[in-house]
This record gives C-alpha cells, sequence and structure tokens, in this order.
C-alpha cells in the first residue's frame, strides 16, 4: 500500500499524537508503544516502525487503529496541513 498523498514521517508524527491521546482519554497518559500495539492487536514491532516512519501500516493496522480508537483515517492520511491540526471522531 502506498500514501501519495502523507510522506511517511508525518505519518509516524499523527500516530504518536493518536496513541497520547488515546491514552490521555483511558487515564493512562503514559500510554507506551508496546501497550498501544498490544490494545490494537498487532505486533509492537510493526507499530513501533510505522510511529518513526519507517514503514507504511498495514489494512489491518489501520482498522485496528479505527476501531479501538475511532481516529479519522482522513486525518490520519491526509498530507493537508489544515486537516491536519487534530484527530477526529
Amino acid at each position: 500500500m502506498s500514501y501519495v498523498n502523507i510522506d511517511l514521517e508525518t505519518l509516524g508524527e499523527r500516530l504518536t499524537k493518536v496513541r497520547k491521546s488515546y491514552g490521555e482519554s483511558i487515564d493512562l497518559p503514559n500510554l507506551g508503544q508496546e501497550a498501544f500495539a498490544a490494545l490494537l492487536g498487532i505486533p509492537v514491532t510493526l507499530y513501533a516502525s510505522c510511529e518513526r516512519g519507517e514503514q507504511e501500516p498495514t489494512v489491518e493496522f489501520l482498522i485496528a487503529l479505527r476501531h479501538r480508537t475511532k481516529i479519522s483515517l482522513d486525518w490520519l492520511l491526509d498530507a493537508d496541513p489544515a486537516e491536519a491540526t487534530r484527530p477526529r471522531e
């Protein structure tokens, strides 16, 4: 899968925002990558690589992220900075 509209570094930054925001929403402000990956049911190596901007997330990853966090995948994957100001439900 290739994201034409967003670079992997930006995607990784947004994944970090999602993880931290989700952690705060469940009263776990220090939610780490390992715990978040476990909540999503994906390998921590996959999650960490995506958050570092080294790898594209799989479709399964994105579906799990959407189901768990209710994050807008449009926001996550849209390169438009005006649209990328905050995660939306």
